[in-house]
C-alpha cells in the first residue's frame, strides 16, 4: 500500500450552522442565569432545545428526560443537533459545488 495523503476536508457551511447554533445557545444560557424570574430562566433555557424537545415528545421519549436537570438534557440534546447541523451544511456544500462545476 501507498503513502496516500488524505487531504482534510470540512463543510465551511455545516461550521456555520454549527457555530450560529452554539452562539445562540450560549447566549440564550447567558441570558437565563442573569433573569431573576424563574419563568424567564426556564423559558430561556428551553428556547434552544424547544424543537428538539417537541420531536422527543412527539416520539413518546419524553419520559426518559423526565427529572433530568439541564446539565444533563443539554448535552444529550445539543450534540446530536451539532451533528446533524453539520450533516445539512455539509449536503448544502456539496450541492452548492455540483452546480458550480456543472456551470462551468
Amino acid at each position: 500500500m501507498g503513502n496516500k495523503q488524505q487531504k482534510l476536508t470540512y463543510s465551511k457551511v455545516g461550521l456555520a450552522f454549527v457555530v450560529f447554533y452554539l452562539i445562540l445557545t450560549l447566549i440564550c444560557v447567558i441570558w437565563a442565569f442573569t433573569v431573576s424570574d424563574p419563568k424567564g430562566k426556564f423559558v430561556l433555557l428551553q428556547l434552544p432545545v424547544a424543537l428538539q424537545l417537541a420531536v422527543i415528545q412527539e416520539l413518546g421519549y419524553i419520559k426518559l428526560f423526565v427529572g433530568l436537570s439541564w446539565f444533563v438534557i443539554y448535552p444529550l440534546i445539543i450534540i446530536p443537533t451539532l451533528v446533524i447541523l453539520y450533516q445539512i451544511g455539509a449536503m448544502i456544500n456539496s450541492f452548492w459545488n455540483i452546480l458550480r462545476v456543472n456551470r462551468k
